[in-house]
């Protein structure tokens, strides 16, 4: 998913999307003998210091959307643009755990963000 979908998307959306991806992570890694990683990875996302996993996911995106902005300006630009998934894959690594970016991008490929509108009451 772009980040500029991604920042586009309500708190609840964002959130649901974010763990949908560590949850892929982790399974991918239990699948792949790698338990400990696994636990490794959901205890980063846990963790709500500044060294957690949701502090780092959001440093990274804003350092990849800038240079996605950086790389937009270059009319002879062939970079790859840069995703939350891009975003997961480097923080997940940073810690040592290693989730292909190629499965990373499976996790979440069907995925609907939820109406922003609210239910109306029937008869209205």
């Amino acid at each position: 998913m772009s980040i500029r979908d991604f920042a586009a998307m309500n708190i609840d959306n964002q959130s649901t999307y974010v763990s949908l991806l560590v949850d892929g992570a982790a399974t991918f890694l239990k699948a792949h003998a790698q338990p400990e990683q696994a636990k490794k990875a959901i205890s980063f996302f846990k963790d709500s210091s500044k060294e957690g996993g949701v502090h780092q996911l959001a440093s990274e995106l804003k350092q990849l959307n800038a240079m996605n902005n950086l790389n937009a300006t270059n009319p002879n630009n062939r970079a790859h643009v840069y995703e939350i998934e891009d975003a997961m894959e480097i923080i997940l690594k940073d810690k040592g755990i290693i989730v292909p970016l190629s499965y990373l991008r499976t996790i979440n490929k069907d995925f609907s963000p939820f109406s922003q509108r609210l239910p109306q009451a029937i008869g209205q």
